[in-house]
């Protein structure tokens, strides 16, 4: 039906007996070639430089993108789907049939985001975008990717057709690690909110009692370290509580926010790392106040907010965010923005606990300490009082982001990272015996100023 309709220069939108028909309308030298262009069905397209190739501009030609949503009947287009899994597939939502006429020729070779409400979803079932195959007379996914969130499904296909959503009977095993996976982030995030505040507290106790330059440098590290970490927590929580396609642009702003914060706190764990290594190593030079506001300004705020700002200049405003999360895109380039500085000040926090851990046995050997229940004793203190502070608990992220079907990984990560702010308070803070020492000096003046 709708490759015989003619061209036409105005948008407009249907709605008759369950069938909504709409046309939207695009000028071609108002679009920016390879862009994300929204319908107003709700889906979203994206107009290839091939797509402009076949336009002739000089005769006024538009775009012309036609969609069809049809809400079917119960028990009717229960029709075979080719699955491997062999189980028994029904229609889970309304059908949407979308086609693009370009220079009064159909065009079917266009990448498509939909989002569909899937009826009388339940825990035990799953959903799988699918398209109707005119070839075999059947349903199918080639070429569809599916992701669940909160009972709707998102697709992303290659191509135009007719699309829906089937459901089968149970959530195969990876699906069942996904939401666990989803939870338990969810329940321990709190936690690490709880525990960086907390910290942020105990810090600033800290930081006002200290009378040294080098304790003083210390719980500022500690104190932006948290800070940062605390409103990454805070924003990637925050996007689990809003549908993302409705809200795209709050989604952006929390990326973005999501980005900048995690970036900043990797660069303040890194120089917290380096006046580390330099207190190790220089023994006798002290950083002065106008090195380390240099050397942190630079590293916590001026890479961070470079990184995240050209990012997001670069790459918004369609190929900023995931089709199906709030975080960047993975296939634009976006993502490798935060992933390749954090694996690089990753590298470095790394090379300062081996630093540490070569200090350890050289003082011991020096001292004259033999005994190997020692040594491994202070080394097994390095690690977990130097793991939390530098954020190499996301340096699992590496082998996941390579084996990314290894469920145990995921476990792992999932465990570890949302609980990064409980073990930055436990051993930046609670286990550190100045924070003892510094609480029974207080708490003993105030006895004696209440006693005289």
């Amino acid at each position: 039906m709708f490759s015989t309709m003619e061209t036409t220069f105005t948008s407009f939108r249907i709605v008759s007996r369950g069938i909504d028909i709409s046309c939207t309308v695009f000028n071609p030298d108002g679009l920016n070639e390879g862009s994300y262009v929204e319908l107003l069905s709700g889906a979203t397209v994206f107009l290839s430089p091939e797509i402009f190739k076949k336009i002739n501009k000089s005769s006024g030609a538009v775009i012309n993108v036609l969609s069809m949503i049809y809400a079917p009947t119960n028990g009717s287009f229960n029709l075979p789907y080719d699955s491997s899994d062999g189980l028994s597939y029904s229609l889970a939502s309304s059908i949407w049939t979308i086609v693009a006429i370009v220079n009064k020729k159909s065009e079917h070779s266009l990448n498509i985001h939909m989002n569909f409400t899937c009826n009388n979803i339940t825990s035990d079932e799953t959903a799988v975008c699918v398209f109707w195959n005119l070839n075999t007379n059947k349903w199918s996914s080639e070429g569809c990717n599916t992701t669940v969130i909160n009972g709707s499904a998102y697709c992303a296909c290659n191509h135009l057709t007719s699309f829906s959503v089937l459901m089968a009977g149970y959530i195969p095993e990876e699906d069942q690690n996904l939401v666990l996976l989803d939870t338990l982030t969810k329940i321990l995030l709190p936690v690490s909110i709880g525990s960086l505040l907390n910290c942020i507290a105990i810090e600033i106790f800290l930081l006002k009692q200290s009378k040294s330059s080098v304790a003083l440098y210390r719980h500022i590290c500690i104190i932006h370290i948290a800070v940062f970490l605390l409103i990454s927590n805070v924003s990637f929580l925050a996007t689990s509580l809003f549908d993302m396609p409705s809200h795209r642009f709050l989604c952006k702003i929390l990326t973005f926010v999501t980005h900048f914060s995690l970036l900043a706190f990797f660069s303040w764990t890194l120089v917290q790392g380096l006046f580390l290594v330099c207190q190790l190593l220089f023994v006798f030079h002290h950083f002065t106040k106008k090195e380390f506001l240099l050397l942190s300004s630079i590293l916590g705020y001026g890479i961070p907010s470079a990184i995240a700002g050209g990012t997001f200049l670069v790459f918004y405003p369609h190929k900023y965010l995931m089709s199906n999360a709030c975080w960047l895109d993975n296939i634009s380039g976006a993502f490798l923005l935060f992933a390749i500085p954090a694996i690089v000040i990753m590298g470095g926090n790394i090379l300062v606990l081996v630093v540490v851990i070569a200090k350890i046995f050289k003082s011991s050997v020096s001292q004259g300490k033999s005994e190997d229940d020692e040594v491994v004793e202070k080394l097994m203190k390095a690690v977990l009082f130097c793991t939390p502070q530098f954020g190499l608990t996301w340096a699992l992220g590496i082998p996941l982001y390579v084996y990314p079907k290894t469920i145990f990984l995921h476990y792992i990560f999932a465990l570890l990272n949302p609980l990064q702010g409980f073990f930055l308070l436990l051993f930046g803070c609670l286990l550190d015996k100045k924070f003892y020492f510094t609480c029974n000096s207080v708490l003993t003046w105030e006895c004696l100023s209440h006693k005289t």
